[in-house]
């Protein structure tokens, strides 16, 4: 099920309910002009499955999986001009194991893996 940012409520606990429960779902949220420029999946309120972000012209922003309110696996983020901006990977836990980031002209700028 899909429903808009306006129609959801954040809880004490910052979970995200919908029509008084915790949602489970993603939620869109929309620039002035109507477009979607977010989606965010939600198990029981709380952010799981797939995060995704837009520029308001279409050009993909970030993206990743959540999981229980952590980030896992590969998020990326991108440059308004489309170019890779970043690549994070994290652990099951949410934690950060390498980070890579890149300039606007596509040159890397950081590589560095993270140890516990």
């Amino acid at each position: 099920m899909r429903i808009e940012y306006q129609d959801t409520y954040r809880d004490d606990d910052s979970r995200v309910h919908y029509e008084d429960d915790p949602f489970t779902g993603e939620v869109a949220s929309r620039d002035g002009d109507g477009r979607i420029i977010s989606l965010v999946s939600y198990i029981d309120g709380v952010p799981s499955g797939p995060q995704t972000q837009w520029y308001s012209d279409g050009t993909k922003k970030k993206e990743g999986q959540a999981r229980w309110g952590l980030a896992v696996g590969d998020w990326r983020k991108w440059h308004p001009n489309g170019q890779l901006a970043e690549h994070s990977v994290f652990s099951l836990e949410g934690r950060r194991v390498r980070r890579q980031r890149w300039d606007r002209d596509g040159s890397l700028t950081e590589d560095k893996s993270y140890t516990s």
